[in-house]
């Protein structure tokens, strides 16, 4: 088991099996600016809502947009999913931040992880939310946008997980005339087991990134307290 923070250029401890990519985005040929998002996802199995509900520690990202010089700028957060009357996932994150009162201190403060819309005066919690909706396929859900005039669609999707220990989501969108493809690594305590940092670095290299896309929240030598904001 790897300590969060410390995973950097860890390769896979065996060879990555073949997985089907998420294939990208395309537009319609009568309309180049319409975007559709029903291209085949990989193979992933039902996802328990139920048992994927509580509380996640986001320890591992990669994406389109990323490069391992965002490490520097990747405060750790925290993912909370909760599933609501209508069996959507309610899903809000908090970002850690540095106490004001301590410059340059090591220390990180955990925010809470329910949404919160005003924080408490002089605390500078960043926190963000939406709704998964449910699709056919198994383990795939669209981003509610309905609150949102103009928002890019967006497909999220829990590739694997075991509900305890980790899980594999990825998700995709298109902002204008770029297509985004992130991959995130959760788990429920803040370290990696070797087999799940090897299931994350292959799943990425499978939908066309490289490790150079990969970037680990910084950890090493930090405590984690839980705070309040």
């Amino acid at each position: 088991m790897l300590p969060a923070g410390t995973a950097g250029g860890v390769r896979p401890s065996q060879p990555c099996s073949p997985a089907p990519p998420w294939r990208p985005l395309t537009s319609s040929r009568k309309d180049p600016g319409r975007t559709f998002l029903g291209q085949p996802f990989p193979s992933a199995t039902s996802v328990n809502s139920y048992e994927f509900q509580g509380e996640w520690f986001v320890l591992g990202l990669a994406g389109s947009d990323h490069r391992k010089a965002d490490r520097s700028l990747l405060n750790p957060f925290t993912a909370t999913f909760e599933r609501n009357e209508k069996s959507r996932l309610e899903v809000s994150y908090a970002m850690t931040r540095r106490p004001a009162a301590q410059p340059g201190s090591r220390t990180f403060l955990l925010c809470p992880s329910l949404p919160i819309r005003s924080p408490a005066r002089g605390q500078r919690c960043v926190t963000w939310s939406y709704v998964l909706i449910p699709a056919t396929q198994p383990g795939k859900f669209s981003v509610d946008n309905s609150g949102v005039p103009g928002a890019d669609p967006e497909e999220v999707l829990v590739y694997d997980t075991d509900y305890t220990t980790f899980a594999l989501m990825l998700s995709r969108r298109q902002s204008g005339s770029r297509e985004i493809l992130r991959v995130n690594l959760l788990c429920r305590t803040w370290a990696i087991q070797t087999q799940v940092l090897s299931k994350f670095v292959c799943l990425v290299r499978a939908q066309g990134l490289s490790d150079n896309n990969i970037v680990f929240p910084d950890l090493t030598d930090q405590s984690v307290l839980h705070d309040t904001c």
